[in-house]
């Protein structure tokens, strides 16, 4: 897919659905890690993982919020670097 129509596609779906806002935390809460995505204020999903995978685990939280449709740019862009798409 190249950059222009994954851009308008994008596009398309802030005009539909609206855009919200993504806020990504990490505890260490008795040597685990929790990843935790808030969506606008509400804790929506949450993962544990190891140290060594929070930034993989983070970016597929995103990943998934925004395929579900909960559209922000934070998610976009870790679903356009998932993608390969520059």
């Amino acid at each position: 897919m190249s950059k222009q129509i994954y851009t308008q596609i994008i596009n398309m779906k802030k005009c539909l659905v609206g855009e919200c806002q993504h806020e990504v935390t990490v505890r260490c809460i008795n040597g685990q890690y929790h990843v935790r995505v808030f969506l606008d204020g509400v804790l929506n999903q949450e993962a544990v993982t190891t140290k060594n995978m929070i930034g993989v685990t983070a970016r597929n939280l995103l990943r998934d919020e925004d395929k579900c449709g909960n559209i922000s740019e934070f998610a976009s862009a870790a679903r356009k670097r998932l993608n390969g798409i520059k």
